[in-house]
């Protein structure tokens, strides 16, 4: 027991360099094997760890950095559903930068899911229950994916509709507008004047229904007024883990009611299906429906890249039986809908073969599941180097019998026959050159299932470190030079001897100059595909930079090392 409390101990170091003050660095690890965990919710709290002052999401490295308003004691908090929560012990932050290093544990196993019940709803107490236990989880999807929205972590290009449909729910009528680098997605809803035609009520015509948010769902609010209980998935959603919502008590004013749904193999929110209750009487004639998408990106932030909203439409019509009198009663006449899709700026719409939100002619498709032998794999290669994702990235399986390539925006989908159990391979020039491991990754999935698997080239900082480690004097990571040989014809040059030289004039140690006037060199052979790498360059080296081999004119130019300290350059041989 004391091992593992010594494992979630944070690790908190005074650490130098050009931070600036009030910074706390965050790397958020496994707590029993020490990997990164990506996506993260890091939160800056105050002493009593009840204000959350900000926050992030933990990288592919497991790291982020947050930044205290002011100096003071502060605490970290970092939530992620399948894991423990973790907060530290109470810092004080000053003039130094802080580093903590959060060890979290997975959760424990949540308590059984009991079957649907009428009489199982009940209000949230905290966790010991099914409902609570499985609140605790989708609570900190929910608080990640509200925060995501309310800072606008994601700019979306957004495709909205909205349609009129007959008592079929066939289209009558549709208008589409699209919005490109939004904040975050638009609030959209359906008024009481598009769905009564005869507009009874002056007070009413001021209502307008909505799909709830993140933030409406974790209010207390919206906590105390209703009921929960949690239930297995069933239908679309079987393998699913519900949490089922109803208003507490009887009342005259609308109310939502619907479920949250979890992956409890993936351990991530999927979606919101819900209803509203309690509607003016007239327009009680038929359901109301809608849904919520959830969806948490490579780099940990979460986006709603489907939602929809429909309600009946209501006309008051008279009685035309001939000798008796006129009666007048409410009709359906259709069903009005608005709704949406929203995606990462830049990238294109997924094309699904439907439209962003269920097609009205068949209202399941959204929510029905994959083919039964077709799997899907899905994800994004970004490259921190440039801050642009990596488009012409082929991706495929390891035999090469799938494949596909990365679109402008990064992403891809590869649609896969059967089940998987190979080696995904991502190719491309910069990934071969950076070295970047996981190029190559091991998946494994069910037919019918949808996975993900994304790279992201890690900053030149990053890159300086994993690949060369310190300089001598243990102040920084050394710089390297990096690049393809190539013939007149653009073909790679293998075993091409690459070589640098440069002059230094001084190294200082421990404040006390140790040396003057060196020369220095690297060198380096290049690699089957022409590729080469060297590291231990100073800062600010002014290079006279040489490659060779037999039967080849020597190459030789004078370069500069930029300030980031990684030089990026291509040679080209001729024959002699």
């Amino acid at each position: 027991m004391q091992l593992r409390s010594i494992a979630l101990t944070a690790a908190i170091l005074s650490a130098g360099g050009r931070a600036g003050a009030q910074d706390v660095r965050v790397e958020v690890v496994e707590a029993s094997t020490g990997k990164p965990i990506v996506g993260a919710n890091v939160s800056l709290l105050d002493s009593a760890a009840a204000i959350s002052l900000g926050g992030g999401f933990s990288d592919q490295r497991g790291r982020t950095d947050l930044r205290a308003p002011a100096r003071g004691p502060y605490r970290v908090r970092a939530d992620k559903v399948g894991y423990d929560t973790w907060t530290s012990v109470q810092l004080q932050l000053g003039d130094r930068p802080v580093l903590v290093r959060v060890g979290m544990a997975p959760t424990r196993t949540p308590a059984p899911i009991m079957p649907r019940s009428e009489t199982a709803c009940q209000q949230l107490t905290g966790p010991g229950t099914p409902a609570g236990d499985l609140w605790v989880e989708l609570k900190k999807a929910l608080t990640a994916s509200a925060m995501t929205e309310a800072q606008g972590l994601v700019p979306l290009d957004v495709d909205l509709y909205e349609r009129v449909l007959d008592r079929n729910l066939a289209i009558v009528s549709e208008r589409a507008e699209q919005r490109t680098r939004i904040s975050r997605r638009p609030v959209t809803g359906i008024s009481w004047d598009q769905v009564d035609s005869a507009k009874r009520g002056e007070a009413s015509n001021n209502d307008v229904y909505r799909a709830p948010d993140a933030a409406t769902m974790l209010s207390d609010q919206f906590v105390r007024s209703h009921c929960y209980a949690a239930i297995r998935g069933y239908g679309p959603e079987t393998g699913l883990t519900g949490l089922e919502f109803k208003p507490a008590r009887v009342a005259a004013q609308p109310e939502l009611t619907g479920v949250l749904w979890l992956d409890p193999k993936a351990n991530a929110l999927r979606s919101l299906s819900f209803d509203y209750v309690n509607l003016p009487i007239p327009l009680r004639i038929a359901r109301t429906t809608g849904r919520v998408e959830f969806e948490q990106l490579a780099g940990g932030q979460w986006i709603v890249p489907r939602w929809y909203i429909r309600m009946p439409r209501i006309a008051r019509v008279n009685s035309t039986d001939v000798g008796s009198p006129a009666v007048s009663r409410d009709t359906l006449v259709g069903y009005q809908e608005v709704g949406g899709a929203a995606r990462p700026a830049g990238t294109p719409p997924v094309s699904t073969g439907a439209a962003a939100a269920p097609s009205p002619a068949s209202a399941p498709a959204v929510d029905s599941p994959p083919a039964a032998r077709q799997s899907m794999l899905t994800g994004i290669v970004y490259d921190s180097t440039t801050g642009r994702a990596l488009s012409g990235v082929q991706v495929s399986t390891g035999g090469g019998r799938f494949k596909t390539q990365t679109r402008s925006g990064g992403g891809y989908e590869l649609a896969i026959d059967g089940a998987l159990d190979d080696t995904i391979v991502f190719e491309h020039p910069r990934l071969r050159l950076f070295h970047i491991a996981e190029r190559r990754q091991s998946i494994s999935m069910p037919a019918g299932a949808h996975g993900q698997a994304s790279v992201i080239i890690p900053s030149y900082e990053s890159l300086r470190k994993r690949l060369c480690g310190q300089n001598e004097t243990g102040t920084e990571a050394q710089g390297f030079m990096a690049g393809y040989v190539r013939d007149a014809a653009g073909r790679p040059v293998p075993l091409a001897h690459v070589w640098a030289t440069w002059q230094i004039l001084w190294v200082e140690q421990n404040g006390r100059l140790v040396s003057t006037n060196q020369q220095r060199t690297v060198e380096t052979d290049s690699n089957s595909d022409g590729s080469y790498m060297m590291c231990g360059f100073t800062r600010n080296a002014q290079i006279t930079a040489k490659v060779g081999m037999a039967g080849k004119n020597t190459v030789q130019e004078k370069l500069a090392f930029p300030a980031n300290m990684v030089l990026e350059h291509d040679f080209q041989l001729g024959s002699r």
